[in-house]
This record gives C-alpha cells, sequence and structure tokens, in this order.
C-alpha cells in the first residue's frame, strides 16, 4: 500500500465518521458512559485507600524508655530501633515535650493543679515507631519489647490487622468493579460496532466486489475507532471530573466532620486521560476489527444477499 492509498484511506477514516454520525454519536454515549463509570470508580477507591493509609500512619508504637536510662543508652536504643527491617520511621519524643502536649489537653483548671503540684515531669522519653508493613505489625512489636532499657511498649495489634485487612479488601472489591465495567463496555460496544458494520455491508459488499483487499476494506474503520475511542477519552475525562467535584461538594459537610481532605483530581488527570485514550481506541479498533472478520471472509455478492 503506497503513501497515497493510505492517506486516501485515512481521509475516508475521518469522512465515515461525520456521514455515519448517528452511529458514531452512539458508539461514543456508550464508551462515554462506561469510562464515567470506571473512572468513577477508580477515583473513589484512590480515595479511600488514601483514607486507609492516613489511619495505618497514626497507628504507631509507642516505646517508652526505662528512666533509669542514660543519654548514651537511649541513643543505643534508637539505633537500634531503626535497625529491625519493618520499621519505617524513629522519632525521639523528649518527656517535656510530651508533657506539654497532656497539659495542652487537660482543662486550665486541671494543667494548673499538675504544673503547681508535680515538681518532676510525670512521663518518661518515648520514641515513636512507625512500621512499614502492617501484616509484619506483631512480629515488630515483638523484637521492640526484646531490646533493653524499655519500661513499656504501648501498640494496637487489633487495630493494625483490621486495617491491613480493610486495605486489602479495598483493593480487591475495586479492582473487580473496574474489571467488570471494563468487560461490558467491551461487550456493549462490541454490539455497537456490530450494527454500524451491518448498516454498511453494502458498502463492503462493493468495495470486495472491485478487488478491494481485507486491509484495504478494514483501515477507515479502524481509523474510525481510533477517532471515536480519542473523542470519548477526552470527554470522559472532562465528565469524571465533573461528578468529582460535585460529589465532593455535596459531602464537603462529611468530609469536614472526618477532617478528611479529597484527593486532588488534577493530580490524577493526565493518567486518567492516557488511560481513558487507551481503553477507548482499543475498544474501537478492538471491536471494529473483531466485528469485521465475518464480512471480510465473505465475497461481495454473498454480503449484500445479507
Amino acid at each position: 500500500m503506497n503513501t497515497s492509498s493510505l492517506k486516501y484511506l485515512i481521509k475516508e477514516g475521518f469522512r465515515n465518521t461525520w456521514t455515519n454520525r448517528m452511529m458514531s454519536f452512539a458508539s461514543v454515549c456508550v464508551l462515554l458512559s462506561c469510562l464515567v463509570l470506571i473512572g468513577s470508580a477508580t477515583m473513589m477507591f484512590l480515595n479511600i485507600n488514601a483514607l486507609v493509609d492516613r489511619v495505618e500512619d497514626e497507628n504507631v508504637i509507642m516505646v517508652f524508655i526505662d528512666k533509669k536510662s542514660t543519654d548514651e543508652d537511649i541513643q543505643a536504643m534508637g539505633n537500634s530501633l531503626k535497625a529491625i527491617p519493618n520499621v519505617e520511621s524513629v522519632e525521639f519524643v523528649a518527656k517535656e515535650t510530651a508533657w506539654e502536649q497532656q497539659l495542652k489537653t487537660m482543662e486550665e483548671a486541671q494543667a494548673k493543679f499538675f504544673t503547681e503540684n508535680s515538681k518532676d515531669i510525670p512521663l518518661p522519653d518515648a520514641y515513636k515507631v512507625t512500621v512499614a508493613d502492617l501484616q509484619q505489625f506483631s512480629s515488630t512489636v515483638k523484637e521492640i519489647k526484646a531490646l533493653d532499657h524499655i519500661d513499656t511498649v504501648r501498640e494496637n495489634t487489633n487495630l493494625a490487622k483490621k486495617l491491613d485487612t480493610i486495605s486489602r479488601g479495598v483493593s480487591i472489591i475495586a479492582i473487580a468493579i473496574i474489571a467488570v465495567l471494563f468487560a461490558i463496555s467491551l461487550f456493549i460496544i462490541s454490539n455497537t460496532i456490530k450494527l454500524t458494520v451491518y448498516s454498511r455491508r453494502l458498502e463492503i459488499s462493493i468495495m470486495k466486489s472491485v478487488g478491494a483487499t481485507n486491509s484495504f476494506v478494514r483501515l477507515p474503520f479502524v481509523v474510525e475507532g481510533m477517532i471515536l475511542g480519542i473523542i470519548s477519552g477526552v470527554i470522559s475525562l472532562f465528565a469524571v471530573w465533573g461528578v468529582y467535584e460535585l460529589a465532593i461538594a455535596n459531602f464537603a459537610e462529611i468530609f469536614d466532620s472526618l477532617k478528611l481532605v479529597p484527593l486532588a483530581f488534577l493530580d490524577y488527570a493526565l493518567p486518567m486521560l492516557g488511560a481513558f485514550v487507551l481503553i477507548g481506541v482499543f475498544s474501537g479498533v478492538g471491536g471494529s476489527l473483531i466485528t469485521m472478520r465475518k464480512y471480510l471472509n465473505k465475497e461481495g455478492s454473498e454480503i449484500s444477499a445479507i
């Protein structure tokens, strides 16, 4: 196929998109609906996952140091904590800082009483330990408790297990929803394209009758599928953006009461646009190729008789 033929077929793909604009509009609407559902499910999953990650970050282990420990012992304990494989970060909390924070949580009279009557700070120095993998939370706690110069260790193993279960459950459910929506979109789009090709079977018959090759017949449909996929992907991005911003506005009070900050859509707009366009092009082109196979295996006279 020479360059002039290629240009002609690409031009035909654009022309056919406009000529059969009603079917093109139907294809775009179907793909748009599916992509909006997929995009909305994705943003919901990302927000839930961000919420779980935030709670995970707050589920730390507080390691209180024996008051008889020297500065060298405290420093050595910090190094030992950092050396534990599953420990993500270690933060030293001086007893003076912890006591000031504790006083701020008390009522004014109560805080004044403790300030005037407590000569020594009743809290020990501590290390705030954040773990990397909640699945190894229990084993990490055991390793920490085995260290020297520890007074007590405050942790919540049950909460860690629940968070790990929630995180995995959310991931599985979100992936399943997106996969089902994607499969449904392919099925609907394939049938929509099948109607498009069927309505143009006479055009395909004539091209085959005059000796056109399968590639020559197929290329305009492939170009048309790419065009519809790109248009659907771009429109879907703005549709999901609008739905997401509307949802945030309607649930603003709930977010404020829970002190949650929803994710910014623009941070995910470019990857989502790329995914939408790829899905749209794949669906459009794939549906065209699969559907046309039936007609391309027939001679022109046989197709016109259908």
